[in-house]
């Protein structure tokens, strides 16, 4: 009588362990989209290549801030280079402190040259920004735009419409720029002269 009553509570527990969920030891690849959650994501492009684009370098309280070149291994078009730079630094980069003024919001609609003037069109995303902030952001896109081969002068536009922009002394202008129109803003590569030594008496 006693292994009947009992036969209920064993088919009960016997449905329940083949339910259950067993632990699977086996080794399983992690689906596409959940990899990205455990690795840290980089930002810029490789530091290689003969293109260059324009940083920030590292602030320093006595010195005016300045842009300093790095390499970037992109196609050699203006559409290709300006990505580049609106992708802001490399881990790398960062880990040098080199920063960017660019908005990361930024995208790049269509870069066009006509003669030696590129019209640059982007979104509009650079609300976010402080006068000097946007000061340097356009130094950056004009600097950079200036080392493409047969480019001189730099039209930005937000969504195909012409504004101003700041010049390196803070005044606005509708016009094309240069990076003329950024004195000083360009970190330079010439290594300091060594001091000239005192006559010896």
């Amino acid at each position: 009588m006693r292994s009947w009553a009992l036969l209920p509570v064993a088919v009960i527990l016997a449905t329940i362990s083949a339910c259950s969920i067993q632990p699977d030891a086996s080794p399983n690849d992690i689906p596409q989209e959940q990899r990205d959650i455990f690795v840290d994501r980089e930002t810029g492009d490789e530091a290689a290549g003969s293109n260059t684009i324009y940083l920030l370098v590292p602030s320093d309280p006595d010195e005016p801030q300045r842009l300093r070149s790095v390499s970037r291994d992109v196609p050699t078009t203006p559409a290709s280079i300006l990505r580049s730079l609106f992708a802001g630094p490399n881990a790398e980069e960062r880990d040098e402190q080199l920063d960017t003024a660019i908005p990361a919001g930024l995208e790049l609609l269509s870069a066009r040259t006509v003669g030696q003037v590129l019209t640059v069109d982007v979104v509009d995303a650079f609300d976010e920004l402080t006068s000097d902030g946007l000061r340097f952001a356009v130094a950056q896109i004009v600097s950079t735009a200036d080392g493409i081969e047969g480019v001189r002068a730099v039209q930005l536009q937000i969504d195909g419409e012409p504004r101003v922009w700041p010049l390196g002394n803070g005044e606005l202008t509708d016009r094309p720029l240069t990076v003329y129109d950024y004195p000083g803003i360009i970190e330079s590569t010439q290594p300091a002269y060594p001091a000239i030594p005192s006559p010896s008496r």
